[in-house]
Order: C-alpha cells, then structure tokens, then sequence
C-alpha cells in the first residue's frame, strides 16, 4: 500500500467523526464550534478530494486486462466510501 492510500485510510475515521460533528451542529448550533468545525469541514473535503483523485488515477492507470489491479481499486473505491460520503455531507452542511 502506497502512502496516499495509507493517509486516506487512517483519515476515514477522523472524515466520519468530523462529518456527525457538522450534523450534530446543524442540530444543536454550539457557536464556540464554529471555528474548530470551518477546519474540519475543509479537512473532510480535502480529504475526499483526495480520495476521489487517487481513485480516478488509480482507474485510469490500471490495465484492464489485470483482474488484480481491478480487484485492487474495487477495494479501494469500497475503503473510502465513507470519505467521500463524509465529504459530500461536508460539501453541503457549513458551519
């Protein structure tokens, strides 16, 4: 496993808790959240950027004839479901 797989999988957990933290919020305004909730947002949002980059790279460069390599970025694409979820909930829901 490469290091930008290895940063995406060990950002998924944090992507989710920060994610609940922004529907929390949106439930319950806490104002004191505001700030520490703006750097989590775009915390998630990098990081599903980055997952969906890492994702599109790794499909385009495999070869498809290679059941490996597809069976590899199936995987992949299944490990940071969650991080991309969290980043779309993210996209919508501001602090």
């Amino acid at each position: 496993m490469n290091l930008i797989a290895l940063s995406l999988v060990l950002g998924t957990l944090p992507s989710v808790v920060c994610t609940l933290f922004l529907i929390g919020h949106r439930v319950r305004p806490h104002p004191s959240w505001t700030s520490r909730l703006t750097k989590a947002r775009l915390f998630v949002l990098a990081l599903a950027c980055t997952a969906l980059l890492y994702l599109g790279a790794n499909h385009l460069l495999i070869d498809a004839s290679d059941p490996g390599a597809r069976l590899e970025t199936y995987m992949a694409a299944l490990t940071f479901a969650p991080c991309i979820v969290s980043g779309l909930v993210a996209l919508f829901l501001k602090p």
